[in-house]
């Protein structure tokens, strides 16, 4: 099987020929490589490992998908200031200013930090939309690099609560605000997810044949209640929307999801992308199997405290024992990833090594 092979069996939950890995890498590893495997923001480098490449749209590549595109209604004005590595954005509307500060793209001052502010936030998804543009020649641009050595899913979100979280209030004022004014989050939460729904449906007409959503769910601060109440009910409806179109629907979660896996299963999502077992997350593959049935994708990250540190030599006995039977018989990706990390070439031979001799 080739790559594109391979990973399209996994994602349609068929038979494989072996087990297949994959890995993610951006400018942070690529600078400690020598400049003739740097092309194509690392698709060489992956074919030069002989990786599965699961590409997330067109990682590190120029090619960007555009749709669905969010777009503020008239009314709205977006001004951005940057100063070094301080940005600010001042959300202009009629009923008052939102303002959000990053530092280096990080937040550091959330735009909903108010009832005044979740009421101004909430008239502008009101008049919000999302539309839709042609896919297909950036699809067809990131494939022809690609080539037979693997295959693209479109990487998208997050929805509404992770949102919020993530984006718009942060975690402290999120649940303060829900706490203090339940009624206006709650009427915040259920507009933009109205606006989302038809998101979901875009994504689900688009070119690519699976679909991630990036919800980076974690029970470090998604409480599982307010994650049964709208993360699970959301998540379900961007499932249902892609899988009615007969695609792959498969959530990002990289964060501690073990106290919830009863709560995905329910989304009936086909998988989960980036699922970590301890240290650094909480949730052990087989424990995904046991919870949501053995015909779950999982994209599985090598743990970090393997990969990326310690001794090289122990990469080999740990592979030897986090591949069980079980794994190899299951619609299982192994991602080494590396995205943000400078991990040095090595680590990803070692890794691609032992695939060559055991996968």
């Amino acid at each position: 099987m080739t790559g594109r092979e391979r990973l399209n069996a996994v994602l349609r939950k068929q038979p494989k020929d072996r087990l297949p890995w994959t890995t993610i890498v951006d400018d942070a590893s690529l600078g400690l490589l020598p400049a003739e495997q740097c092309g194509n923001g690392g698709i060489d480098f992956y074919k030069q490992l002989g990786c599965d490449i699961f590409l997330l749209n067109g990682w590190n590549t120029p090619h960007n998908f555009g749709s669905p595109e969010h777009r503020w209604s008239a009314t709205v004005e977006v001004v951005e200031q940057r100063d070094g590595d301080r940005t600010t954005i001042f959300y202009k509307t009629p009923q008052g200013v939102l303002t959000a500060i990053f530092e280096k793209w990080h937040p550091v001052k959330y735009p909903v930090d108010s009832l005044e502010a979740v009421q101004i936030y909430r008239e502008m998804w009101e008049g919000s939309s999302f539309v839709a543009h042609d896919d297909s020649a950036v699809l067809a641009s990131v494939d022809n690099l690609i080539g037979d050595h693997g295959v693209v899913t479109r990487f998208w979100g997050p929805s509404t609560i992770p949102r919020l979280l993530e984006e718009s209030m942060g975690v402290e004022n999120f649940y303060y605000l829900m706490a203090d004014h339940p009624a206006e989050v709650q009427g915040l939460i259920e507009t933009i997810h109205q606006r989302e729904v038809d998101a979901f449906k875009i994504l689900a007409d688009g070119p690519c044949d699976s679909v991630t959503l990036v919800e980076n769910t974690s029970t470090y601060y998604i409480s599982p209640e307010i994650y049964r109440k709208y993360n699970m009910p959301h998540q379900r409806e961007f499932v249902d929307a892609v899988k009615s179109k007969g695609k792959t629907a498969i959530l990002h979660m990289c964060g501690h999801v073990h106290g919830i896996l009863d709560l995905i299963k329910e989304t009936k999502c086909d998988g989960i992308h980036a699922l970590t077992p301890p240290p650094t997350g909480n949730t052990p593959w087989e424990a995904a199997l046991d919870v949501l049935g053995e015909d779950l994708i999982i994209i599985g990250c090598l743990e970090p405290t393997v990969f990326a540190a310690g001794e090289i030599s122990r990469i080999p006995a740990a592979l030897d024992v986090l591949m069980t039977p079980r794994l190899r018989e299951a619609n299982f990706v192994l991602c080494a990833g590396a995205d943000g990390l400078a991990i040095p070439p090595a680590r990803f031979y070692a890794v691609a090594e032992w695939f060559r001799k055991n996968g």
